[in-house]
């Protein structure tokens, strides 16, 4: 048993509380700038300020979701990693991660999601509920592949990039960072020009 702060009070801190909980271990609070009231059975500890105390001996979980391309996720990573925290890789009870798997700092595979052998996650990246990333994937710093995303084999996916809920990106494409790639779309095709891209096939609209 570890035990851990969360950064951030919202839906997905409560859900990696109970991912935390779940694995065994102690959720010691959360911190966000302002009160949320009980997280899970845990305390609001104050502002990110706050983590200072906990530094080095407990592991801080971003708590921070993602839900476009820009967020304070790698920011607040380096920053706190900077004053001595410490953001271990967090893989909930259920989820199913390969040898041969490699992910960084402040990431998070969540319930039923599957990470596939060879596969390469970076920094702060969330790979959610029922997702898959499939064999020789290579995801960038700070991306979300969203609850029920496909990843098939040999994908590359830039720095920031968002997938959305239930989107599908066909064997070996490539998208370059800031992608946001919208529910259900489907990329058949290297993507090389950040935006947004929605349908079948996925085609950019802003």
């Amino acid at each position: 048993m570890n035990d851990y702060v969360l950064l951030g009070g919202g839906g997905h801190a409560r859900v990696l509380a109970h991912t935390l909980q779940r694995l065994g271990h102690r959720v010691l609070g959360y911190t966000a700038p302002v009160d949320e009231g009980l997280l899970r059975g845990t305390p609001w500890l104050g502002d990110d300020a706050r983590l200072v105390r906990f530094a080095p001996d407990c592991r801080v979980v971003l708590g921070v979701g993602k839900i476009a391309i820009e967020t304070p996720r790698l920011a607040l990573l380096e920053r706190l990693q900077g004053q001595g925290m410490r953001f271990p890789v967090v893989r909930a009870a259920t989820a199913l991660v390969h040898d041969e798997v490699e992910i960084e700092a402040g990431s998070v595979v969540m319930d039923g999601a599957i990470v596939v052998t060879g596969s390469r996650l970076g920094r702060a990246c969330i790979v959610n509920t029922h997702a898959t990333v499939d064999h020789d994937c290579v995801l960038g710093d700070d991306v979300h592949v969203a609850p029920g995303a496909t990843l098939s084999g040999g994908i590359t996916v830039g720095d920031r990039c968002l997938i959305g809920t239930g989107a599908s990106l066909i064997q070996g494409v490539t998208l370059c960072a800031d992608c946001l790639i919208g529910a259900g779309a489907t990329v058949t095709d290297d993507i090389v020009t950040p935006g947004t891209y929605v349908g079948t096939p996925a085609r950019r609209i802003a």
